[in-house]
Order: structure tokens, then C-alpha cells, then sequence
């Protein structure tokens, strides 16, 4: 579903718009915050089912699905982005850009492919926490620097309400989900500690 949900955002965009360069960064950015949008729930659901009670428990054990829907959508932005490549003289992407997001792809389907079966039980629990602890962010590192520097330069407020639209929930989005996870990790630090020691200990 998130792969066809992409592939009808992006086919939209060109039968309306026509096949050219500027349709085509168009589908990119739209496919680019569909599958951010499965990402972000992968990445911050457990969190939020921690701080906000059961009814988002759902979301922390769909963690792996959302995160495989997401790599699933990244499918087509990937296609939209070599498809850019063949028809422009001017890459979108060059040098250490190119480089900073194809390590973020690279980290997408290592951590797809190491979900299934067992393959993850050879690096051991503490490697595979480590390993995905890096790969989900430094894959939020990259969708940030591309949702946040338009939202911080000095000229953000000029760049019309549209584009305010198209970055702003993004970046805030960014910004948040580490935000939450580092306090559902002090949360049930906390409740950790008070289930030890009791209420009189923790309020000493």
C-alpha cells in the first residue's frame, strides 16, 4: 500500500503537470514526505505509545511494518531520482550531497533487509541496537537537512505560505521525534526507578 500510495502521488503530479524536469523534483518532494511520514511513525510510535497512554500501543508494535512501508514508498522517490539523472545535464545531486543521501539509502535497505528471518540475531542484541540505533538516525539526520535549513535562513518568512506548508510540519516533525524518544527514555527510566524504590524514594 505505501509502494502504489507513492507511485499514484507521483503519476499524478506527471499527468497533470507533463514530464519534465521541474514535474519530476515535484514528485520527488511529495514522495519524499509520504514516505517520511512512514519513517517518522517507525521511528518516534514507540515513543509516543510510551508518553501517551495504550491507545498508541498499536503504533510501537507496528514499528517494523511502518519501516518497511517506508522503504517500500522510498522505491519510487529512488526512481523519480534516476530518472532525473538521465534526462538533465545538471544532476540534482553531486558530490558530497550525493554521498551524505546515498548513505541514508544505503541504511534504509540494510535495515529492511537485516528485519528479516534471523539475519539480525548475528550481530547479537546489543549489535542490532546499535546498528539500528545509527541507521534510523542518521536516516532522520538526512530528511532534516532537507526539511530544516529552509525553515531557519533569514529569508524563510519570504518564501510564501505554501512553502511554509511544505517544510514547516516536516521540520517540526524532525525535530520532535528524537525529542520523544529521548523522554520516553527518561519516562520509563523514572518508572523503572519508582517501581525499585517506591514514591518516597524518587521524591527524595
Amino acid at each position: 500500500m505505501a509502494f502504489g500510495i507513492a507511485l499514484v502521488l507521483a503519476a499524478a503530479v506527471l499527468a497533470f503537470k507533463g514530464v519534465d524536469t521541474k514535474s519530476l523534483v515535484m514528485a520527488l518532494r511529495l514522495t519524499a514526505r509520504w514516505s517520511f511520514l512512514l519513517f517518522w511513525v517507525a521511528y518516534a510510535g514507540g515513543a509516543m505509545a510510551t508518553l501517551f497512554g495504550p491507545a498508541l500501543e498499536p503504533l510501537a508494535r507496528r514499528g517494523r511494518e511502518f519501516g518497511l512501508a517506508y522503504a517500500a514508498a522510498q522505491l519510487i522517490h529512488l526512481g523519480l531520482v534516476v530518472w532525473i539523472f538521465l534526462i538533465t545535464f545538471r544532476p540534482p545531486l553531486s558530490g558530497q550531497s550525493l554521498v551524505f543521501f546515498s548513505t541514508g539509502i544505503v541504511w534504509t535497505y540494510l535495515l529492511a533487509v537485516l528485519s528479516f528471518g534471523s539475519l539480525a540475531e548475528g550481530l547479537g542484541p546489543s549489535g542490532w541496537r546499535i546498528l539500528r540505533f545509527t541507521g534510523l538516525n542518521y536516516i532522520l539526520f538526512a530528511f532534516a537537512s532537507d526539511f530544516v535549513p529552509p525553515m531557519i535562513r533569514p529569508r524563510a518568512a519570504q518564501y510564501g505560505a505554501l512553502a511554509l506548508v511544505a517544510y514547516l510540519p516536516f521540520a517540526v516533525m524532525s525535530i520532535a521525534a528524537p525529542l520523544l524518544v529521548l523522554a520516553a527514555a527518561a519516562h520509563r527510566r523514572l518508572g523503572m526507578r519508582y517501581s525499585r524504590e517506591g514514591p518516597v524514594a524518587v521524591a527524595d
